[in-house]
């Protein structure tokens, strides 16, 4: 399942996706408190029928499974979606509509809860917070994740939700960007008829307005290949020196470096390599 605006369900490359938006269509009473609205009113029929409660005691093997969540943007329906999203961790197998039978099972691992072949849940960021047109900091992808997780303590009797987030400030992100520049210095110098690079970028300058996902990322992650990671946070967007001062700058998210925006942090990097930056 993915939730996004002007997305299409082909863009991303799978071949057999659903959202909520699908769910809630086929099956109103999910989501009891209000009507289909503007937000669910883009839906496809789904591929197979959920389960409707009327057996879920007994084995079922069949009817809509879903096998993966993916949170790739900033939901637009909160409720609907936490809803979802538990109702399949909490599910037999990630199969619609069921209830496992090992949820709150003590004699299993984490007392049983998510034991029972629940899809694995995906995070695109963890960002709490992003900047938008509006003069304060917005709710981001993060903050679903929170208002999930706090609700999954509660029904679950204070057990750790298990899911995979990526983005920043995790390492993968941050070790795939790296492979991608690299790879990408290597063909610039093919196309300039230089010689191949026998090591790794010296060095890299991670330019970004908030301290706990760019800012903790860049200085956290240790490169398997040498390079330097060096951060600068601009005060352009989520972090306002006004706002929240230099005491949230502590350990991984303080910045190399504070400047006054993007122009100024590539400024700050030419000038560390001996560069004139004229732009």
């Amino acid at each position: 399942m993915y939730e996004g605006i002007n997305l299409t369900r082909s863009s991303y490359g799978f071949k057999n996706v659903i959202t909520p938006s699908d769910i809630l269509a086929a099956q109103p009473h999910v989501f009891p408190f209000r009507n289909l609205n503007e937000l669910h009113s883009e839906y496809e029929p789904l591929p197979k029928d959920p389960h409707t409660g009327d057996n879920h005691t007994a084995p079922i093997r069949t009817g809509l499974k879903v096998d993966a969540m993916f949170v790739f943007d900033d939901p637009r329906d909160w409720a609907v979606d936490i809803q979802i999203v538990m109702d399949l961790l909490l599910s037999h197998q990630g199969l619609v509509g069921t209830f496992s039978q090992r949820n709150n099972d003590t004699t299993l691992p984490n007392n049983g809860w998510q034991q029972d072949g629940q899809p694995t849940l995906y995070f695109s960021n963890g960002d709490m917070i992003w900047s938008s047109k509006y003069h304060l900091p917005r709710f981001g992808q993060g903050a679903f994740q929170a208002a999930l997780v706090g609700i999954w303590r509660r029904t679950t009797y204070g057990q750790e939700l298990k899911r995979i987030v990526i983005g920043k400030p995790e390492r993968e992100t941050y070790r795939f960007a790296e492979g991608v520049m690299n790879e990408h210095h290597r063909v610039i110098l093919v196309n300039a008829d230089a010689p191949e690079p026998k090591s790794a970028l010296r060095a890299v300058y991670m330019v970004g307005d908030n301290p706990d996902s760019d800012i903790a990322g860049a200085n956290s992650f240790k490169s398997e290949l040498g390079t330097k990671w060096y951060s600068a946070l601009v005060k352009t967007g989520v972090w306002s020196e006004k706002m929240h001062g230099t005491r949230v700058l502590t350990g991984m998210k303080k910045p190399t470096v504070i400047v006054d925006d993007v122009r100024a942090a590539v400024a700050w990097a030419c000038g560390e390599n001996g560069w004139t930056f004229d732009y």
